[in-house]
């Protein structure tokens, strides 16, 4: 006990001496509250990509138009014609929203008789479809509140007369992909895809700088070829984080019952382009990093955030642009978008093509980093044997 001022002071001063430590402790939590700070700066899902369907062409299917325009909430970027030509949209994801107006909408408002407004709506998004929801059935009552009011006052009728008269739209909504809004169905696999990254990226990380520590690894770089390195680091790395793969998504598909309507051989193809993915990256942090306290820091810059930023939860189109560039540069946010479309969605390899692109175009960055990195460090190894004195 007497030691204590002692060591507390040492190891107070190497908080501060220790530029690594420093930086963990007192950096990297402003970075990543500044970041998710912007994040969130919209404070709320805008801009959702809808379609609108208008079988009616009146004055009233206008204004709902008008009023789902007006809504923040909503960015109508398709009208077609029918309903299946809308479905086809929604699925291919390039609209989150359906907005159906039926024929004769105004006519059975006027004449008091049933009326109803449907939305479609993707659900596999908890924060979209939870926010369309809301958002339409506020716009749709808004809106027929007010043609109420005008028939009401067109009809001077605002007693027993007028009760009778209120009849305006009801407002019906469809979610697909996740109609009971389960975050079982929902939060879980993009867990389990943050968690399996975290693995592969610190493992292999670790791997090269452990023989950095160790003494070995120049040594091992003089002794072997590029190719041969890199096969022997990646290649048990990824054997295992596939078996993860299985193992997990075995796990969570049957053990807990969560429905899923793709192809699991599917998902393994796109799991494999995820995990070669990380482990090109990690191996290419491994190269410049000169310890394993650096190796886990700049790995772990890189996992910690990549769920929040991914769009599995906050979608792109609610995150400032330099945000989303960010979120759109990582490996998980392929992986996961391809896990949607498959499991959730129940779509096949040709709707995550561009998943598998991207995922192939980092790997191959990231060897290739890699490979630039081995060639200074080999080269400055053989300039700095060649300018030795000979014995």
């Amino acid at each position: 006990m007497n030691n204590f001022p002692q060591l507390f002071w040492q190891e107070w001063r190497n908080l501060f001496t220790n530029k690594t430590i420093r930086n963990v402790v007192f950096i990297v939590p402003l970075i990543y509250l500044t970041m998710f700070g912007f994040l969130y700066s919209e404070k709320k899902v805008m801009e959702i990509p809808t379609v609108l369907v208008d079988a009616d062409q009146s004055e009233l299917s206008r204004e709902l138009y008008r009023a789902f325009e007006v809504d923040k909430t909503f960015r109508i970027n398709s009208i077609v014609g029918t309903e299946e030509e809308a479905m086809k949209l929604v699925d291919k994801g390039e609209a989150n929203v359906a907005l159906i107006i039926p024929p004769s909408l105004e006519q059975n408002v006027k004449a008091g008789r049933a009326a109803e407004v449907l939305t479609v709506i993707d659900g596999s998004n908890m924060m979209i479809s939870n926010t369309a929801v809301r958002a339409a059935s506020t716009v749709v009552k808004t809106v027929s509140a007010g043609a109420t009011l005008k028939k009401l006052e067109a009809k001077g009728s605002w007693g027993d007369e007028g009760k009778n008269l209120f009849t305006g739209i009801d407002y019906r909504y469809r979610v697909l992909y996740n109609p009971t809004f389960s975050y079982l169905s929902f939060m879980v696999f993009g867990l389990a895809g943050t968690v399996l990254q975290q693995v592969l990226f610190l493992g292999v990380a670790l791997s090269v700088t452990q023989q950095k520590e160790a003494g070995t690894w120049k040594q091992t770089m003089a002794t072997n070829s590029f190719f041969a390195i890199t096969l022997s680091k990646l290649l048990p790395y990824f054997l295992a984080g596939t078996l993860n793969m299985f193992l997990g998504f075995t796990l969570l598909l049957k053990g807990f019952g969560i429905p899923y309507y793709g192809s699991t051989v599917d998902l393994m193809i796109v799991a494999s382009a995820f995990n070669l993915a990380v482990l090109s990256i990690g191996y290419m942090i491994s190269f410049f990093s000169s310890d394993q306290l650096q190796a886990t820091q700049i790995a772990m810059m890189i996992a910690v955030p990549s769920f929040m930023l991914s769009g599995f939860t906050w979608p792109f189109m609610s995150m400032p642009t330099v945000i989303a560039a960010i979120g759109k540069s990582l490996p998980l946010t392929y992986f996961l978008d391809g896990v949607r479309e498959i499991l959730t969605k129940g779509h096949g390899l040709s709707y995550v093509s561009n998943d598998l692109a991207a995922l192939g175009f980092m790997t191959l960055v990231g060897l290739f980093a890699a490979y630039v990195i081995y060639l200074v460090q080999t080269r400055k190894k053989s300039v700095t044997t060649s300018d030795s004195p000979s014995a």
